[in-house]
C-alpha cells in the first residue's frame, strides 16, 4: 500500500509541475508530453475534419461568387438586347427620315436640252459603265447659242 500512495503522491505532484521543478526544468511547458496512438489518431481525424470544413466553406464561397457574376453578366446581356432593339429602332426611323427628305432635282434641270438624263447617287462606276457622247460644240453665232445675251 505504501507503493501505491507514492505513486499517487508523484504523479499529483507532476501534474501539478511540481516534480519538474525538483528536477530542475521550469521551463517545460505542461502540454509537452506524450501521446499514444489513439490519441494520434484523434488529432488526426481532428485535422481532417478541419481540411473537409475548410474545403467546404471555400467552395461554399466560389459558389457565392459565380452566382454573383453569372447574374451579373445575365444582367449585362438583358441591358445589351434593350440597347439592340433601341438602336434597330432607331436605325428604322432614320431610314424613314431619309427616305423623306431626298433631294429631288428634276432633269430638266441637270441638263436641259439634252435628252433623257436620271440622277442618282453611285458608289462606283460598273466596269462596263460607258458615259454618254459628248454634245457638240454649237457653231452658230446666235446669243442663245454662245450663252450670252444682249441689252441692258
Amino acid at each position: 500500500m505504501d507503493n501505491s500512495i507514492a505513486g499517487t503522491a508523484l504523479g499529483l505532484l507532476d501534474m501539478a509541475g511540481g516534480l519538474t521543478g525538483l528536477l530542475g526544468n521550469r521551463n517545460s511547458d505542461p502540454g509537452d508530453k506524450p501521446v499514444t496512438r489513439y490519441e494520434m489518431g484523434l488529432f488526426q481525424q481532428i485535422n481532417d475534419k478541419n481540411i473537409e470544413i475548410s474545403e467546404l466553406k471555400s467552395n461554399r464561397y466560389t459558389d457565392a461568387v459565380a452566382s454573383g457574376l453569372q447574374q451579373q453578366i445575365s444582367g449585362q446581356l438583358a441591358w445589351n438586347a434593350t440597347q439592340n432593339a433601341t438602336l434597330g429602332a432607331l436605325q428604322g426611323q432614320i431610314a424613314q427620315l431619309q427616305s423623306m427628305t431626298r433631294i429631288v432635282v428634276p432633269n430638266e434641270n441637270v441638263s436641259p436640252g439634252w435628252g433623257r438624263t436620271a440622277v442618282m447617287p453611285v458608289s462606283s462606276l460598273p466596269p462596263y459603265f460607258v458615259p454618254y457622247p459628248t454634245p457638240p460644240i454649237p457653231t452658230s453665232s446666235t446669243p442663245e447659242a454662245t450663252g450670252t445675251t444682249t441689252g441692258g
